[in-house]
């Protein structure tokens, strides 16, 4: 699955970095340490989240620079993905 990037209305982003089963694995970006959460499709549009066109590895490498900290399974996700060029276009597959 390619790694995508999605922000809500309250232009909070996240990152969708794996799918497992049929949730998706996200890490979204906040005041505390960053985590990956799963979380179903529907869950993550009901709380807003969209496509957005930012690139994922530029993502990858913002969030790793996060200042209260990063899990190490996020940071597994995020090195992989900044490591690489993916388009900004969603695949579920």
């Amino acid at each position: 699955m390619q790694p995508t990037v999605v922000m809500n209305h309250h232009r909070q982003t996240a990152i969708i970095v794996a799918k497992s089963g049929k949730k998706l694995q996200i890490i979204k970006l906040g005041k505390g340490r960053l985590t990956v959460a799963s979380l179903s499709a529907a869950e993550i549009e009901k709380q807003g989240y969209k496509v957005s066109h930012y690139s994922p590895d530029q993502a990858a490498r913002s969030y790793l620079e996060h200042g209260a900290g990063v899990s190490k399974r996020a940071r597994k996700h995020l090195e992989e993905i900044s490591r690489h060029k993916f388009s900004d276009t969603l695949t579920l597959t």
